[in-house]
Formats: structure tokens, C-alpha cells, sequence
């Protein structure tokens, strides 16, 4: 009885901090749009270009750091502070943020417009861009970053539930110039929460490295803050927007077993087009690929090592109630030289988390 008693009371205040959320953002921004809002090309300065085209960008930075969102201005707005306190080193960047529209109405969410329009980055140039029509997950993801060949240029794609600690790119930078000459390297990301097999075999087991490593290679990309590389990321585009309009192909991986019942159920559902890495899933097995991960909950010491935190908002991927406002950060607070000391040969994993 007081188990039950003490689920509902966290249930309900899970409800109302939500709902004051929402309520503040909703006070503080219009609930509809003037149409001077967002132009024919887009939003604020840059032409977009068309839908179902990688977006090439006029100029090159060291790092541009791609935000995709949609309707969750707050979520957005929590992001954008965490990203204000990145470690640059003195490197060049640039903040990309894209709202995509809503399907039906093609209307752009007002409240995440003036979130992002509003935000003032310290750190370099901001540009916010509305897609000219609904894109969805996969336009979102594949379609707002095209590497210009030989690029030097790091792009970090970030949904909008994730809060990202100040030393995410002091770490992508370091793994890149270590790793990015590599044949195998498909790209690096942030997460090192919630890395199941892709088989389903222990579900809830997350997968490590040696404990004597700070990095790990596994085949299975992770999206809580994703570097590509660059010459691999126009390759995958390049196949993905070959094979996509072929409407025999799919883009199923046996040995990624769960994976593939899970965009199968989607398949049924009609709602494939939530799923995007199921593509880069399969390109990865096809090329022989792996995402580097960091080892650092395992090999360094200390609870506060995470790179990232998802924040599991409601939305695509997320549909029930999360307690995530009891959870204890995680986030980086202070940096090691340490916790780039990688190995010149990390351990690769395969789908099922056997050593290759």
C-alpha cells in the first residue's frame, strides 16, 4: 500500500513539473506565428536547399553543431544553455538549429521558433532554418549536413532532449585525430548510456570496453550525439538517397536481430519513417563500419564522466511517463587529459558484443 501510495505521488509530480514546463513556455512565447516569421526560403538569411537534398553549407568551421527539433520549445531551450558553456578550445563554430513542420498542417511550432530565433549563442555564429515542408526524422538527420570533399569540418547532430557537457568536443576532437584515418570508422558518438546489443540478448545490459580502455569500436551507431565522419557520411547519403526510392529494398540486418523486428513492427504500424538509423545500420554492416564510444564510465574514475544525458522527453521515441527529474547528473564537470589517453587498436565489437 505505501509503494503504491509513493508511485502515485512521484507520477504526479512527474505531471506538474511537466505541465509547468509547458505553461512557461507557452506564457512566454506566441502560440501563433506571423508570417513574417519564416520566409519562402526558409527562416533568417541562409537559403535552404530542397527537400530530399544534403544541405551544403557557404562557409567551413571546425565544428558545426546541428540541432534538430521540432515541437518541444523547452527541451530545445535546455539544450541551447548546455551548449552555451562548450569548451572551444579556440576553434571555430557554428550552431545550426532546423525545425521541421508539422506533418498535416505544415505549420511551424511557434514557441520552439522563438526559443531558437531568441537564444543568443556566445560561442560564434547562430542560424535557425524552418524546413520548407515536413522532412521528418530522416530529412532531419541525413539532410542538414553535406561535408564538403576533404573537409576538415566535424558536425555534431543533437536532438533536442539532450543536455551535452562542456567537454563533449575537447573529446570528439581528440578521437577524431586519432582515429579519422581509419577505414572502419563510421563515426563518433557521445553516448555511453543505454548501448544494447543489437541483438536484444540482454536488454538491459549496457555494452563497455576493457577496463583498461578509454574508447571502444561497436557496429551499432549511437544518436545520443553523433560526429560522422565526413567522407563516410557523404557516402552513406549518397547510397541512401540511391536505394530509398527502390521499393523492393529494405534495409534488414539478421545479425542485428532486435533491430530489425523493431523497424519490421514499424514497417506494420506504417511508422518506418521514425526509424532512420535502421539505414545506417545496414550500411555499416554492408561496409564493414563501426562508431567509436567512450569507455570513460567504466575506465574513469568518479559518477560524473558522461559526455551527454538524454533526457527521454516525450515524443517520437519516447511515449510514457519518464522519472527523469529524480535522476542524478551524470554530465562531465572537469576534465582529464586522461580521459583521451584511447588505444592506438580499441576492442570492435560485433551485433551480438562478441570481440572481432
Amino acid at each position: 500500500m505505501k509503494v503504491r501510495r509513493l508511485t502515485r505521488r512521484l507520477l504526479a509530480f512527474v505531471i506538474v513539473i511537466g505541465l509547468y514546463n509547458f505553461v512557461v513556455v507557452v506564457q512566454r512565447y506566441p502560440a501563433s506565428c506571423s508570417s513574417d516569421d519564416v520566409d519562402e526560403n526558409g527562416l533568417i538569411g541562409r537559403r535552404l536547399s530542397t527537400p530530399g537534398i544534403p544541405y551544403v553549407y557557404p562557409d567551413e568551421v571546425d565544428l558545426r553543431i546541428i540541432v534538430i527539433t521540432f515541437n518541444r520549445g523547452a527541451s530545445l531551450e535546455t539544450l541551447l544553455l548546455s551548449l552555451d558553456h562548450l569548451e572551444l578550445d579556440g576553434d571555430k563554430a557554428s550552431l545550426e538549429i532546423w525545425i521541421d513542420r508539422d506533418p498535416l498542417s505544415e505549420a511551424v511550432d511557434c514557441a520552439t521558433l522563438a526559443v531558437a530565433r531568441d537564444f543568443v549563442w556566445s560561442l560564434g555564429k547562430k542560424h535557425v532554418y524552418a524546413q520548407r515542408t515536413h522532412v521528418g526524422i530522416y530529412g532531419q538527420w541525413i539532410d542538414t549536413w553535406r561535408p564538403q570533399p576533404g573537409t576538415r569540418e566535424l558536425a555534431l547532430i543533437l536532438e533536442d532532449d539532450l543536455t551535452v557537457s562542456p567537454y563533449a568536443y575537447r573529446w570528439l576532437k581528440a578521437v577524431h585525430r586519432k582515429y579519422g584515418s581509419r577505414k572502419d570508422v563510421a563515426g563518433y558518438t557521445l553516448q555511453s548510456e543505454d548501448v544494447n546489443l543489437a541483438t536484444g540478448v540482454g536488454r538491459w545490459y549496457s555494452l563497455t570496453g576493457p577496463a583498461a580502455d578509454m574508447a571502444f569500436m561497436y557496429k551499432r551507431i549511437g544518436t545520443w550525439g553523433y560526429a560522422p565522419h565526413p567522407e563516410v557520411w557523404r557516402r552513406f547519403q549518397d547510397w541512401f538517397h540511391a536505394v530509398r526510392t527502390k521499393p523492393d529494398f529494405r534495409p534488414y540486418v539478421d545479425k542485428a536481430s532486435i533491430i530489425t523486428k523493431w523497424y519490421r513492427d514499424l514497417e506494420v504500424q506504417g511508422r518506418e519513417s521514425s526509424m532512420w538509423s535502421m539505414w545506417h545500420v545496414y550500411y555499416s554492416d554492408q561496409m564493414a563500419l563501426f562508431t567509436i564510444y567512450n569507455n570513460l564510465q567504466t575506465s574513469a574514475p568518479g559518477d560524473h564522466v558522461a559526455l551527454v544525458e538524454n533526457r527521454k522527453e516525450l515524443g517520437l521515441h519516447f511515449q510514457g511517463p519518464f522519472l527523469r527529474w529524480l535522476r542524478r547528473s551524470k554530465l562531465m564537470t572537469s576534465w582529464s587529459d586522461g580521459y583521451v589517453d584511447v588505444p592506438d587498436f580499441p576492442v570492435r565489437y560485433d551485433w551480438d558484443g562478441t570481440v572481432l
